[in-house]
């Protein structure tokens, strides 16, 4: 393991660009706000064809922050499947069991309030 840090082996590429999609723009600016004190680059997407698009354009992107209300189930299972490396945490403005088990099962890391800036930084962690 010659030239590895130890920061290598247990994070070998760090998430600096964050990708979001959010139906309330107060809980959009108030969840940017909380993700770029945390990322260096927070990349925001109006539906779920632009999330698409946008993972595409900026291959930096490692983690998607997706509200369910702009993105389905499908769009989560599409997502999860074409891009395997992507950490995906969905997001409700109510979040329930029923729903966060459908997340997770579709591919999600993560279900969770968009203000639980705590469960979306640990999603890092769990992916």
């Amino acid at each position: 393991m010659s030239g590895l840090s130890l920061r290598d082996v247990f994070n070998p590429r760090p998430i600096t660009t964050v990708l979001m999609a959010q139906s309330d723009p107060a809980m959009a600016r108030a969840l940017w706000n909380d993700l770029h004190a945390h990322f260096a680059g927070v990349v925001l997407a109006e539906n779920a064809s632009e999330v698409r698009t946008l993972v595409l354009r900026h291959p930096e992107v490692r983690m998607a922050v997706l509200d369910m209300e702009v993105v389905g189930l499908e769009d989560v299972r599409e997502l999860a499947h074409t891009f395997s490396e992507l950490i995906i945490v969905c997001t409700h403005r109510s979040p329930d069991d029923r729903m966060w088990t459908a997340a997770l099962a579709a591919g999600a890391v993560e279900y969770c309030h968009p203000d639980d800036i705590r469960a979306i930084l640990r999603a890092q962690t769990a992916a």
